[in-house]
């Protein structure tokens, strides 16, 4: 009785207006962060191609000054993002334990996708902010400096005999997936939510969406190691 009347008052606790123009401009916060993911994306798979394709955009960046503008405004979306799309997200522990228990009860796809989204919500703002952190310590990018970053121990610098724990490999992995995840059903979720294309279709496309985002990412994160492990491509610097 009691979850019953949590998830009542959460659900009836409404302003209107207001309620609209909030969901409103977190859909499109949402919409420019997926953007942003997206291109970042191939923007990184160009070192598959070649170093002096992914030198000459980031160079290209820097140049125009729209890494200058870019990063900052990224910033500023995602904190606005946050601000709007935590409203409502479980956040304390009791709210989270209702939340389970609601899921297991309804054993709906769509709710198990939100349940999704917020935990990988934690997980990105968090990752998020280290890779930044990460970039602006060692910019400017290029190719050979990334690549070494990549392949390297970093913090997590744990060596057992000839075993080394490939921390940036890792993160980066997790990272990738976790973006995808909630940026893919995150962009499924909006147009849901204002039924702006057949739930069905929609579903499998932004799917295939994510598994090519994915499989570039990982052949960008494969190239880069090679990349470092080869003086000759421009990888010597450590």
């Amino acid at each position: 009785m009691e979850l019953a009347k949590n998830l009542n008052a959460s659900v009836n606790k409404s302003f209107g207006k207001t309620d609209l123009l909030v969901d409103l401009a977190q859909s499109i916060s949402g919409v420019i962060l997926i953007g942003f993911l997206w291109m970042h994306m191939l923007f990184v798979a160009t070192i598959v191609v070649s170093p002096e394709l992914f030198d000459a955009l980031s160079e290209g960046l820097d140049k125009y000054y729209l890494a200058q503008f870019g990063i900052p405004a990224t910033i500023l979306v995602i904190i606005i993002h946050i601000f709007l799309a935590g409203r409502r997200a479980p956040l304390r522990l009791r709210d989270l334990r209702i939340t389970y228990r609601m899921a297991s009860l309804m054993k709906h796809y769509d709710t198990w996708v939100w349940v999704g989204q917020v935990i990988t919500a934690l997980g990105v703002g968090i990752m998020a902010s280290m890779h930044l952190w990460t970039i602006l310590t060692h910019w400017p990018l290029r190719a050979a400096t990334s690549a070494a970053r990549v392949a390297s121990n970093g913090p997590a610098d744990i060596t057992w005999g000839s075993f080394t724990f490939p921390y940036y490999v890792v993160f980066y992995v997790i990272f990738l997936i976790f973006g995808e995840y909630h940026g893919g059903f995150g962009l499924y979720r909006i147009l849901v939510k204002w039924g702006w294309w057949e739930r069905h279709t929609m579903g499998w496309v932004l799917k295939g969406i994510t598994v090519i985002i994915v499989v570039l990412g990982l052949t960008a994160l494969y190239t880069f190691t090679k990349i470092a492990a080869n003086p000759a491509l421009g990888g010597a610097i450590h």
